[in-house]
């Protein structure tokens, strides 16, 4: 009898001589997908599949909203890994940024893995594509920031209410710039919308050719739509009429042209199409300079040239020549402006050029004032401007670097090597524009 309570006592090991030998045990992981019911393809990845997407185990679809994989025998090794739902891996770079402790191999800003270790529980939970349970509400909450829009009304249209602007569901106001539309019960499918301010419905096709992701059903040109699936979260922040926060800085190109004569449009016209007819009309100022606004500005990048009636640019020569304003180029049949996000939101250039108009060099003939010396390494030194001056000071994309009252000298260290150009204003209304190399 003894023997007999003995082995059940340890039924799990079995001794030989001076070694034992576990029974091998399953890993279950049970993964919830939040608004889903079943009917899904969900599996692992990790480097134990060399992060192939399509190589990882598929869970059993429990019909419920819940997957379970089961990894006999449990791994042996810690177990690093992600979810894959059809086709789509899971982000959670996000979600640890904002506290979060599923993925913690991480770097906070290109990947967030999440870990099973030896020394862990052979059953666990989790939830696709976030750290945090599905949200126990009963109703789709949709959030939206009106920007600082002074709103009377705000709703929402889309298919499920024929596209009609008076008959998608009225949103509550929450007194504090944001309004919040509750689909009671949740949506069963994917809906398709769109955000209506005061009648005016949101138009997010610019926002979508910048690089935004906000409007995935579009073809960057007649629509541009926002889209909640099932497998998406029951809370929803959106920000009217654009794709990045409402805080977004706005982005302004003033452009000079030289010679106004018959100028009747000025356009930004930008790739991959380069159509003058979807090209950004600039607003004319009246002193020669067209602005173009983009607000917000981009998410990403732009490659552009500026067009006058109907004329594009050609910088070419001007690159081949030493300048950089227009980077993107072959030196022989193209030159190519570029705008990054890094280059603030205030730029300033040349139509047709990469210096200002009126150019005449370092020296002014019609005065004393010098430049020097050219290049430089930290110092550049001024005479015979006088004290009731300033200057600024723009890289060949335009943007203003530095800026102050001019003095004998001006402390170029901080600039990184490269042309710059300079434009000193005195209050005679003198001005003189003028390049340097930084060394």
């Amino acid at each position: 009898m003894k023997h007999k309570l003995l082995f059940k006592a340890f039924l799990s090991v079995l001794f030989f001589g001076n070694f034992f030998i576990s029974f091998a045990q399953d890993l279950v992981i049970t993964t919830e997908v939040c608004g889903n019911t079943g009917g899904s393809n969900v599996r692992l990845t990790g480097p134990f599949w060399g992060w192939d997407p399509t190589a990882g185990p598929v869970a059993a679809d429990n019909g419920n909203g819940t997957y379970t994989f089961t990894l006999s025998p449990a791994p042996t090794a810690d177990m690093e890994y992600l979810l894959i739902l059809d086709g789509v891996q899971e982000n959670l770079v996000q979600d640890m940024v904002d506290g979060g402790n599923c993925a913690p191999v991480t770097d906070y800003a290109n990947y967030a893995n999440r870990m099973w270790l030896t020394t862990d529980p052979l059953t666990l939970s989790n939830v696709y594509d976030q750290c945090l349970p599905c949200a126990s509400a009963s109703s789709l909450d949709l959030t939206i920031d009106v920007c600082g829009a002074n709103a009377n009304e705000v709703r929402i249209t889309g298919p499920f209410w024929g596209w009609d602007p008076t008959a998608g569901p009225v949103a509550t106001d929450n007194g504090n710039g944001t309004w919040t539309v509750s689909l009671s019960p949740v949506p069963t499918a994917d809906m398709e919308y769109l955000v209506i301010v005061d009648g005016v419905q949101e138009n997010l096709i610019e926002d979508m050719v910048n690089g935004g992701s906000c409007a995935p059903v579009t073809d960057y040109f007649s629509y541009a739509n926002r889209l909640w699936s099932t497998s998406d979260p029951l809370t929803v922040d959106v920000n009217f009429d654009r794709c990045v926060p409402c805080s977004y800085p706005d982005l302004t190109i003033t452009t000079e042209i030289c010679d106004t004569a018959g100028v009747s449009e000025v356009k930004l016209v930008r790739a991959p199409n380069w159509d003058w007819n979807n090209g950004k009309l600039g607003v004319d100022n009246g002193d020669g300079t067209w602005t173009f606004t983009y607000s917000p500005a981009p998410a990403d990048s732009i490659e552009y040239q500026i067009f006058v009636d109907q004329v594009g640019e050609d910088l070419v020569q001007e690159m081949i020549d030493g300048a950089s304003c227009a980077p993107l180029t072959d030196y022989f049949s193209y030159a190519n402006r570029l705008w990054t996000v890094v280059d603030g939101g205030v730029v300033n250039n040349t139509y047709n050029s990469c210096v200002a108009c009126g150019f005449a060099g370092l020296i002014d003939l019609e005065s004393s004032i010098e430049i020097y010396p050219n290049p430089t390494t930290a110092n550049l030194k001024i005479s015979g401007i006088g004290n009731d001056s300033d200057y600024v000071i723009y890289n060949t994309a335009g943007v203003i670097m530095l800026s102050g009252e001019s003095t004998e000298s001006i402390d170029v260290s901080i600039l990184e090597n490269g042309l710059y150009i300079l434009e000193l204003h005195n209050s005679a209304g003198l001005k003189i524009n003028g390049t340097f190399i930084k060394q």
